[in-house]
């Protein structure tokens, strides 16, 4: 198994794949019940996780976002107080991943294919990777689209990832890391609300990735601390499926 080969580490401690299966799961019930969809019964995780995907692929974005509508418009209008009163401060959250058998240049390379190149291929792939992904699509000018449900927050959110435009990035960029994948993160309106430097280096035996992400400092700790969570659920399956192809 290919997730024989990743090491996961929030705050420093390993994040096994049974830590990693148990927050998968509790994030597939709460899709389905933000899509109003019918939770399988007595069926295998992965079995769970491939039929939310071929769902969700059925769905066109303009449908999803038809869906989320009204959650959309709460935590748009949450996010834009939350920036205002928190002006250029912040929370970040962080997750390390150590893997076997990739290069970081070569990650490097299919991730930014993932995030600013729009195919059906790709697509699939970037909702197959978290349960909570139900818009991950870049424009014609390779501004990625993304509406996800971020930690443990309630509701979902829509934000706009400009890659290669670092302006308002808290988060330092370190010159041992030669790849990353870093842009900031607005609402449509342009707000300000984050952003994402994502750094990778190769290793003697594969590569490391130093995962985080910036919010407002005024979103909850308890949301902040769970998107590690995410970070490495998603950034997990990313590797598995570019170490696959």
């Amino acid at each position: 198994m290919k997730e024989k080969n990743i090491k996961v580490l929030i705050n420093g401690k390993r994040f096994s794949q049974q830590d990693m299966n148990v927050w998968k799961k509790s994030r597939l019930k709460k899709a389905y019940r933000t899509l109003h969809i019918k939770i399988p019964q007595n069926v295998t995780l992965s079995e769970m996780n491939r039929r939310l995907t071929k769902i969700k692929v059925q769905f066109s974005d303009d449908e999803i976002r038809r869906i989320l509508r009204k959650k959309l418009f709460l935590s748009r209008y949450v996010m834009k107080i939350a920036c205002i009163l928190s002006g250029k401060k912040r929370r970040a959250s962080r997750t390390t991943i150590l893997a076997k058998g990739i290069t970081a240049d070569k990650f490097s390379q299919m991730l930014d294919s993932l995030m600013v190149e729009a195919t059906n291929e790709n697509r699939k792939v970037n909702l197959s990777v978290y349960p909570e992904h139900y818009v991950l699509t870049p424009d014609k000018n390779g501004v990625l689209e993304v509406i996800e449900t971020t930690g443990n927050a309630p509701i979902p959110v829509q934000f706009f990832i400009t890659f290669g435009d670092e302006n308002g990035i808290i988060e330092p960029k370190n010159p041992q890391f030669k790849y990353q994948s870093a842009g900031v993160a607005k609402l449509k309106d342009g707000t300000v609300i984050g952003g994402v430097r994502h750094q990778f280096r190769n290793t003697s035996d594969g590569m490391e990735c130093r995962l985080v992400v910036e919010f407002p400092v005024l979103c909850p700790k308890t949301i902040v601390k769970a998107h590690q969570k995410h970070l490495a659920v998603e950034f997990t399956n990313w590797l598995i499926w570019i170490i696959e192809n």
